[in-house]
């Protein structure tokens, strides 16, 4: 099944489900990236998650990252 995700937090909420799903801790994740919990909160909560963010905390999970790309159907672009 694939997703159009429209914006990071849409990402943020996928990474929290397998967090859930998996009985992941905030703690645990911050272990394994070496950093104090509050700092794993920090990076969840800003505003300019990203790319890398999302790698390093499914990279804790023992996830991968896979992004595939689509041709769109309605294609917004223009020159």
């Amino acid at each position: 099944m694939s997703i159009v995700y429209k914006s990071n937090e849409q990402v943020l909420i996928e990474i929290k489900k397998v967090m859930l799903e998996t009985k992941t801790t905030q703690r645990e994740i911050a272990d394994k990236l070496g950093i104090k919990p509050q700092g794993l909160t920090k990076i969840l909560n800003k505003k300019n998650f990203g790319f890398e963010d999302a790698q390093k905390i499914l990279s804790a999970m023992g996830y991968d990252l896979i992004v595939d790309f689509s041709r769109s159907q309605n294609p917004t672009y223009t020159e």
